[in-house]
């Protein structure tokens, strides 16, 4: 376990990320409730600009399953993958299916502001940074949409505004270790506001059905426990996942 864990080692850690691909695979065909929700997100910004050709940057598209999907389901724009990790690219280059889609080597906390987009999605993405790192991806995610642009998250934020957690996870994918961080809605909109978004809106997710829960010796997987209420609680390990979709808008 690192203290020192950054978001770099993640993407450089190629003996994970070759487990992490292959593990990504079973959601080319099989759409992860969470991204029908950001498809659905997208869908809504094309219908309320008929005639123009939308700009969307996936930034983290690791091998490019959400960009698949929204070639497909959300045509009526124009699409580019980024990520860090090399491998996952090569497998998005590589992919017939994603013929047509351009992939690109960057990184969200440096990204060219020449270069505008209308959406920029960030799908499970910025969990690992430390907020100085989360303050610069904001910026950056900012100069770099478009006026009138969005910004979509799917990351972990909960409704408790004071509290603010990072811990540091070793798991057998991760024997050395890595931070994440569970960041209070009350603080992420406030430091929106602080670096020019005009709103935010914040939908925590609910998985619609059950997940299987893994045994104690197994690598640590999301699963789900349910509440007598019937909400849906999920967990990874030991850990209860706060899963929140965020759209924050520039004017």
């Amino acid at each position: 376990m690192s203290e020192n864990f950054s978001y770099q080692d993640y993407v450089t850690d190629e003996a994970f990320l070759a487990s992490y691909n292959d593990y990504q695979s079973r959601y080319a065909e099989r759409i992860r409730e969470s991204d029908k929700v950001i498809i659905n997100a997208i869908n809504e910004i094309i219908a309320k600009n008929p005639g123009k050709r939308l700009s969307v940057l996936d930034i983290g598209c690791s091998t490019g399953n959400l960009l698949l999907h929204l070639s497909r389901l959300a045509p009526g724009a124009d699409y580019l993958g980024g990520d860090l990790a090399e491998s996952s690219l090569k497998v998005c280059r590589n992919n017939v299916a994603l013929k047509g889609i351009e992939f690109k080597r960057l990184d969200i906390l440096e990204l060219d502001d020449d270069i505008k987009y209308d959406i920029v999605v960030a799908n499970a993405v910025a969990v690992y940074f430390t907020w100085p790192e989360y303050e610069r991806c904001l910026k950056s995610v900012f100069n770099a949409l478009k006026p009138g642009g969005t910004y979509i998250v799917f990351e972990w934020m909960h409704p408790y505004s004071c509290q603010d957690l990072t811990i540091y996870e070793s798991s057998l994918g991760h024997p050395g270790g890595m931070r994440i961080c569970f960041r209070p809605i009350q603080k992420v909109n406030q430091k929106l506001i602080e670096t020019g978004f005009s709103k935010a809106v914040f939908h925590p997710f609910q998985m619609p059905y059950d997940l299987h829960k893994p045994g104690y010796e197994e690598e640590v997987v999301s699963y789900t426990e349910t509440l007598q209420s019937g909400e849906r609680l999920t967990f990874r390990g030991a850990l209860y996942q706060p899963w929140c979709h965020m759209m924050a808008y520039k004017a």
